[in-house]
Parts: C-alpha cells; sequence; structure tokens
C-alpha cells in the first residue's frame, strides 16, 4: 500500500455512480458504467473498494471489533433478508463469503467466485450489489448511505496516513467510549 492512501477521482466517480445504479437496481446503466471501464485496473480497484467499503461497514457493525465468523453469519442473514437479489449474488451464503472471505480476507473477488455466475455482466455487478446492500443495512442511523461513504473514505484516507503505533491506543480510546456508552455506565461526564 502507498504511504498515502487517496482515492483516485475517476474511480471515486465510477465507484459511487456504480453503488448508485445498484442501490436503485437500474441494471442497464450498471452494465453500461462497468463496461464503459475500458481499463481492468479501474474494474479492479472498484472491485477493491467494494471490498474495503464492506470490511469498514462490518466492523463499525460490530461495535468496531473485528468480526467473528458467527458474526457475519448474522450479518448476511439480515442482509440477505433485507435484500434478496439472486441473480446479482445477494444471497446469506455469498454475502458471508464476500464478507469473510474478500472483504475482511485476502481473496479476490473472482477467486472467490469466478465460478458462482453464470452470466458474465451478473458477476462484474455482484460486488456493487453485495456492498450497496451491506451499507443500505447497516448505515448508522441519522446518515444516508452516501454519507456514510463520506465517512468511510475520510476514515481510509485519515488511516492511511496514520502511524500505526497508534493503534493500541485507539483499542483504548474506543472500548473506554463503549464502556462509558454502554447502559448502566456509572462513569461521571457522560
Amino acid at each position: 500500500m502507498n504511504e498515502s492512501w487517496r482515492l483516485p477521482r475517476e474511480i471515486e466517480a465510477q465507484f459511487r455512480d456504480a453503488l448508485d445504479h445498484a442501490a436503485k437496481r437500474h441494471i442497464s446503466e450498471l452494465h453500461a458504467l462497468l463496461h464503459s471501464m475500458t481499463d481492468r485496473q479501474q474494474i479492479d480497484a472498484a472491485v477493491h473498494l467494494c471490498g474495503l467499503v464492506a470490511a469498514y461497514t462490518a466492523i463499525n457493525t460490530v461495535s468496531r471489533r473485528w468480526p467473528t465468523s458467527s458474526g457475519l453469519h448474522l450479518m448476511a442473514e439480515k442482509i440477505a433478508q433485507a435484500k434478496v437479489d439472486e441473480p446479482y449474488g445477494v444471497t446469506e451464503q455469498n454475502v458471508y463469503l464476500f464478507l469473510s472471505r474478500c472483504a475482511l480476507g485476502s481473496e479476490s473477488f473472482a477467486d472467490v467466485f469466478g465460478d458462482a455466475f453464470e452470466d458474465a455482466d451478473a458477476f462484474i455487478a455482484a460486488p456493487f450489489f453485495l456492498t450497496v446492500d451491506t451499507l443500505a443495512t447497516f448505515v448508522p442511523k441519522g446518515q444516508t448511505i452516501w454519507e456514510f461513504l463520506d465517512v468511510i473514505e475520510d476514515a481510509y484516507e485519515k488511516a492511511w496516513l496514520a502511524d500505526l503505533s497508534l493503534l493500541p491506543a485507539l483499542i483504548v480510546r474506543a472500548r473506554m467510549q463503549q464502556e462509558q456508552q454502554a447502559p448502566g455506565s456509572t462513569a461521571e461526564g457522560q
């Protein structure tokens, strides 16, 4: 990874447009946009962003901890109940595989799902459906998915600039905040 991480603007616009088309289930527009990405690196970068967004969402959903397998299964179940769209990969099993092996794992979407789709258009669109449905299901209260996406992008930009020696202190800080916000907490100054 680069020391400083910045989402290339041309990829950001295409990525957000692809998510918007997936959210609105504008299938033909999504396929046209994805097919207009003639550079394979653009498509790979956009699919990689799907994984980063889904990973952040999963960690944010489980009280800012690395999700367990059972936690990911519960997330997958909730996402699939909210939006079953089998032709585009939104099934409980596919959501779980996407979150566990692609977003939070080290496997590429093509490696995990290369044989899962008979239709090439469904294969290339699936990561966007999986990502937008994850966002829509777990967007924090009071935010739109687009506002949450802004938060995620900003967090990644700051994280790539931060010194990793800060990680233990950030974990302690997050734990202290969770304890202060817990019901029945007796901490003063809340």
